[in-house]
């Protein structure tokens, strides 16, 4: 069945093939592409702004000449499939038809098939239970939802395995698939974050822990960390005329070589290019070693601030997040940037 889904207004000008894909499971570490078509309904020419996938695992491409009436373009959003288990990612689509954007949507999963070890399927060890990740993270968690990941988990043991989780927040609940696992046997791990119960806009980062056996402490052998970003709603703002519009220099900053040094320092500058306030609510590092400096909060239209980024060599590896600053906005089409910070040891 072929899905037509056009959003432009009063008149159809943009109409998706299909709005959501579903690709075909892939293997681990094999990325996977959608390809949306689109038409061009209206008579004036469409150009395709910006597509914001929303999260580095996605690599959107798009058609970058106009599309002339009657006319064919096409948006690839390329997965990573660096974590097994399904996704589900909604992308906006920023074009000069609206400026409200259009949410396209890929879904699949990322299997274990054609591993060349089992190192590779399960890396992380916990006594005898392997995991595939002992770091979770939920990207963009919006005000109300109820979002869920996988941890594959195979028992490595001589006996019969029941896994638990200690230490879970109010806001986390575990599901086990099976609830025993015979040896050599693997299941998953089912973690759903309830966004109702979340305290704080932002990043909420915790710490959970695996019971390897009956009577297991927690301690650093069996922590699997636990990251969410949880999104204001904004759906109001987009009722308002004067709206702020944030704007990066870039969200891929290198500091150099570390090498003898303890600490390097970047810039990245901040700017509205809208015609209302621009409010930065949030501004947090995932990575212990990294330390954010910026000197306001709120800029005016028009307005630039420059944000400093740090990287502290003595707080290496006490975060298993990788090193990344998180901004949360007012902007109702960029509620949320991260900045991936990049370096050599």
């Amino acid at each position: 069945m072929v899905l037509l889904c056009s959003i432009a207004g009063n008149a159809q000008k943009i109409s998706f093939e299909k709005q959501t894909i579903t690709t075909p499971s892939t293997p681990w570490k094999k990325p996977v592409t959608a390809v949306f078509k689109f038409t061009n309904k209206d008579k004036n020419p469409l150009f395709v702004r910006n597509v914001d996938a929303g999260c580095g695992c996605l690599v959107p491409k798009w058609t970058a000449t106009a599309v002339q009436k009657g006319e064919e373009g096409e948006i690839s959003i390329t997965y990573d499939a660096q974590l097994l288990g399904s996704f589900d990612k909604v992308i906006e689509v920023f074009t000069n038809a609206n400026e409200k954007p259009v949410r396209i949507r890929m879904k699949g999963s990322v299997g274990s098939k054609e591993k060349k070890s089992l190192e590779e399927t399960y890396p992380y060890q916990m006594g005898d239970i392997l995991l595939s990740t002992n770091n979770v993270e939920f990207t963009q968690v919006n005000a109300g939802d109820s979002v869920t990941a996988e941890i594959e988990i195979l028992n490595n043991g001589p006996e019969v395995y029941t896994p638990q989780l200690m230490h879970l927040p109010e806001y986390l609940t575990a599901e086990f698939k099976p609830e025993m696992i015979a040896r050599g046997r693997h299941g998953k791990i089912s973690l759903t974050l309830h966004s109702d119960k979340l305290n704080d806009l932002g990043l909420n980062q915790t710490n959970i822990y695996l019971s390897r056996f009956f009577g297991d402490k927690v301690g650093d052998g069996n922590d699997i960390a636990v990251s969410a970003i949880h999104l204001p709603d904004l759906h109001y703002a987009e009722q308002f005329t004067r709206k702020p519009n944030f704007q990066l220099s870039t969200t891929d900053i290198d500091l150099g070589k570390l090498g003898k040094k303890t600490k390097l320092t970047g810039q990245v500058k901040l700017s509205n290019k809208g015609n209302g306030v621009l409010k930065l609510s949030k501004i947090q590092a995932f990575n212990q070693a990294i330390t954010v400096a910026l000197a306001k909060t709120e800029l005016q239209p028009g307005e630039v601030a420059v944000m400093k980024i740090t990287v502290d060599s003595r707080f290496l590896g006490m975060s298993k997040a990788q090193p990344r600053v998180l901004i949360i906005t007012n902007d109702p089409n960029h509620p949320m940037e991260v900045v991936n910070v990049k370096f050599d040891k």
